[in-house]
């Protein structure tokens, strides 16, 4: 089976590979955003291969070629291409993204799981899509890529805060796990990511509790205690600052887009 939907100079997608294998190296002559759902995988970059889990995202610049390799069990993208009107209008007040890969839920998967729902409503040819897609491409041309003015202790730092985000980290325990005084960690962890170290936390929660969501059988109580939240009414208010709906509406979009609606283009 096959599913596109149109609308707007846009191309919205569900795509899956059903089985694991590797993705032959490829152009998108379009830039093309996708969102995993499900599943990994991962992709060739100028900076490495990437590795995705699900509630990732990437932006390819138009003309970039790569490949990638699907785990076992498959995936599950959301995608969307851009058509080059978009980003000619784009160039008006910015330059058009470089390839940029969002795997800690920045603002770059947030506003694809607010078009993901869009589309599973039927509405890509709303205001809403509009904004969100300026939106989308903004961010995308706001990450940071990863540069030789990173210091050497950062990704310490990182893996710190991805491997422990559960817990109640402090400022002091990154600044002693790099080696460096509390202020100049805060410091230039904003400068690099323009966000705070407890912010970055937060969208790594967020992400997190994305991905049991998507398990119907997890109560919402549970998953908020298993992500590091207070309880479950700080996990809603969290999560809705981040993704625009509550646990309970993302879970309602994000389950049924396995089990109903419209079809997908399949890859076996």
């Amino acid at each position: 089976m096959s599913q596109q939907v149109r609308g707007r100079g846009l191309i919205f997608g569900n795509l899956v590979h059903a089985i694991e294998g590797d993705i032959p190296a490829h152009t998108h002559d379009a830039s093309f955003y996708h969102l995993v759902l499900a599943g990994k995988y991962e992709e060739s970059s100028p900076h490495g291969r990437i590795c995705f889990q699900p509630f990732s995202s990437a932006f390819t610049h138009s003309g970039s070629k790569h490949d990638g390799r699907v785990a076992p069990g498959g995936m599950r993208l959301f995608t969307i291409e851009i058509g080059h009107a978009w980003i000619k209008e784009f160039l008006d007040v910015r330059s058009e993204p470089e390839t940029v890969h969002d795997c800690a839920g920045n603002e770059l998967t947030c506003h694809g799981i607010q078009l993901f729902r869009e589309y599973r409503e039927g509405a890509v040819n709303s205001l809403a899509v509009d904004a969100l897609m300026w939106e989308l491409l903004a961010a995308a041309a706001g990450l940071e890529q990863p540069s030789a003015d990173r210091p050497a202790w950062w990704n310490r730092v990182v893996d710190l805060l991805h491997s422990e985000f559960r817990r109640d980290l402090r400022i002091s325990e990154l600044a002693t796990a790099a080696d460096v005084h509390p202020v100049h960690l805060a410091r230039v962890f904003r400068r690099i990511l323009r966000q705070t170290p407890g912010e970055y936390v937060q969208r790594l929660r967020v992400k997190f509790a994305s991905e049991r969501l998507a398990v119907p059988e997890e109560g919402i109580a549970e998953i908020a205690a298993q992500a590091g939240f207070a309880d479950q009414s700080h996990l809603g208010r969290t999560f809705r600052r981040y993704t625009g709906m509550s646990p309970g509406e993302f879970r309602a979009v994000f389950v049924a887009s396995h089990l109903t609606g419209l079809p997908d283009q399949v890859i076996s």
